[in-house]
């Protein structure tokens, strides 16, 4: 489910890391477009007034480049939120697809930075913006307890527990996934569905309860025994597995 995501990442985390090393990131890599390969430079260095400027002469704030990155991305990758909130302003769309197929939200509901998110959201950002690829909502790619703050965030902000990608598979589903359990009650709690089925005919319990209880830690093996409770008092069978 996270693959089209991740790699979208790994091309936006490769710029960032020059970034990190001082060096100049050149947008004319990225941008053939002279005018929006300016207005990327400009966002990168979070230049409000330049932003504004370039897009006032006709440069596309939601233009993409090599590989399909836009603007938006393009200043995420610089880590500038500056940048970011310079091209909302001046009507950049954060629900257009770019690398990867990703938005801009899915790209930051993974960024270890919750503020880039923060500004996304605050700019009215659709929480349930669609990847391009996989149909998924940025509330699946934030499962997990490293960007734990990304997923409280999007819920926070009304995003559908429910959202399916093409397959299928829900929120709750690509929390099971990777067992985060904490992730899976909260789905639980704010209204999920837990007898939605994706493709295959699964339930979310067929990945969650799949790994042996015996081989939890501590913290997975409460989270599960929580999710078992919540189950138990919704009415809710247990699938095998469960305990």
């Amino acid at each position: 489910m996270r693959a089209a995501l991740i790699h979208a990442m790994v091309l936006l985390l490769a710029l960032s890391a020059t970034a990190c090393r001082g060096d100049t990131m050149d947008a004319k890599q990225v941008f053939t477009d002279p005018q929006v390969a300016a207005l990327a430079t400009a966002a990168a260095r979070g230049d409000a007034a330049d932003v504004r400027e370039q897009i006032r002469q006709g440069a596309d704030p939601d233009a993409q480049g090599d590989k399909g990155m836009n603007v938006l991305q393009y200043a995420l990758a610089a880590q500038n939120p500056d940048g970011l909130k310079a091209l909302l302003d001046n009507g950049a769309d954060p629900s257009r697809p770019g690398l990867g197929g990703s938005t801009v939200i899915h790209n930051a509901a993974i960024t270890d930075d919750a503020v880039y998110l923060e500004i996304l959201l605050a700019h009215r950002a659709d929480p349930d913006a669609p990847h391009g690829v996989t149909g998924a909502a940025p509330l699946a790619s934030a499962a997990g307890p490293r960007t734990d703050k990304q997923f409280r965030l999007l819920l926070s902000a009304g995003a559908d527990p429910d959202r399916a990608d093409r397959t299928g598979n829900t929120p709750l589903h690509a929390a099971a996934m990777i067992n985060a359990g904490a992730h899976v009650l909260a789905l639980l709690k704010a209204g999920a569905n837990p007898r939605a089925k994706n493709a295959q005919g699964q339930t979310f319990q067929a990945y969650y309860f799949k790994l042996p209880a015996e081989r939890l830690g501590a913290d997975a093996r409460q989270e599960r025994s929580e999710v078992v409770a919540w189950l138990r008092e919704q009415d809710v069978a247990l699938e095998a597995g469960a305990g």
